[in-house]
C-alpha cells in the first residue's frame, strides 16, 4: 500500500513538469477524441436497437419505453461508456505511453531508465489487446450487472473488481516490458498483484470521475510505472531485475 501511496503521490507532483505536461496536454486532446468516438458508439448502439424488430410485441414495446424514458436511457448511455471509454482511450494513450515512461523514469529513476522504447506497433498490439478484453470481459458480465442490478453496491463491485484488475494487468504490462522480458514481467506481476490491483482500481477511479477521466489513461500510465519501479527497489526483487 506505501507504493501506491507514493505513486500517487510523485504521479501528482510532477503534473506540472515541463515534459510531463506536454503529454498531459496531448494526451487530454487525444482522449477527448476518444470520448467522440464513444458517444458515437454509443448512439450507433442506440440506433440498432431501435431499429431491432422482436418476434413478441411486449419486448419491442419495452424497448420502446426505455428508450423513451430519459432517465433510464441516461443509464444505458453512461454504463455503455464505462465499458466503451477506458479501452478507447487506452488505445490512443499508446501514442504516448513512451513518452509518459521516460518523463516519470527521467525525473525519479535515472538510475534504471529503459534501454529501449517499445515502439508505436507493439504499444498498439499491447493497447488493441488490452482493450478488446476490457469491452469483451465487460460484455460477458452484463448478465451479472442485470440480475445484481437491484442489490445495493453488488454491480458497484463486479464493475470496479473487473476493470481494476484489467486496467492494472495492462497498464503495468506496457511499462513493465520496456524493461524486463514478457515472462519475467508476468512473474513479477503475479508477486505484486496486490500493488497492480489496487493501482488498476485508482485508475478505474480516474475513469469514473468527469474531468478526470480525460486525464485518465496518462495518470494510469504513471502511476503504474512508479509501482513497477518502487517494487523492483524492494531487495527481494532487485537482484532479479533485468535492467
Amino acid at each position: 500500500m506505501k507504493n501506491v501511496i507514493t505513486s500517487l503521490e510523485r504521479t501528482l507532483n510532477q503534473l506540472f513538469d515541463p515534459a510531463f505536461l506536454k503529454v498531459f496536454i496531448w494526451g487530454i486532446l487525444t482522449t477527448l477524441v476518444a470520448i467522440v468516438i464513444t458517444w458515437a458508439l454509443a448512439s450507433h448502439l442506440k440506433s440498432q436497437i431501435v431499429l431491432t424488430q422482436f418476434d413478441w410485441q411486449w419486448v419491442n414495446d419495452a424497448f420502446q419505453w426505455l428508450l423513451e424514458v430519459d432517465w433510464i436511457f441516461n443509464v444505458i448511455f453512461f454504463f455503455l461508456m464505462g465499458i466503451f471509454f477506458p479501452p478507447i482511450a487506452t488505445v490512443f494513450m499508446s501514442l504516448y505511453l513512451d513518452d509518459i515512461v521516460d518523463a516519470v523514469e527521467g525525473k525519479y529513476y535515472t538510475d534504471r531508465l529503459a534501454g529501449k522504447r517499445l515502439g508505436m506497433g507493439h504499444l498498439a498490439y499491447l493497447a488493441i489487446r488490452l482493450a478488446l478484453f476490457i469491452v469483451l470481459l465487460n460484455i460477458v458480465v452484463i448478465p451479472l450487472y442485470i440480475m445484481f442490478f437491484w442489490v445495493p453496491f453488488v454491480p458497484l463491485i463486479i464493475f470496479y473488481t473487473l476493470n481494476s484488475y484489467l486496467l492494472g494487468w495492462g497498464y503495468y504490462e506496457m511499462v513493465a516490458v520496456r524493461h524486463l522480458g514478457i515472462k519475467e514481467a508476468g512473474r513479477h506481476r503475479k508477486s505484486i498483484r496486490a500493488q497492480v490491483l489496487i493501482g488498476g482500481f485508482a485508475v478505474t477511479l480516474l475513469y469514473s470521475v468527469p474531468v478526470l477521466n480525460l486525464a485518465a489513461p496518462i495518470l494510469g500510465a504513471a502511476i503504474l510505472t512508479h509501482i513497477f519501479h518502487l517494487s523492483l527497489q524492494q531487495p527481494r526483487f532487485a537482484e532479479s531485475a533485468v535492467i
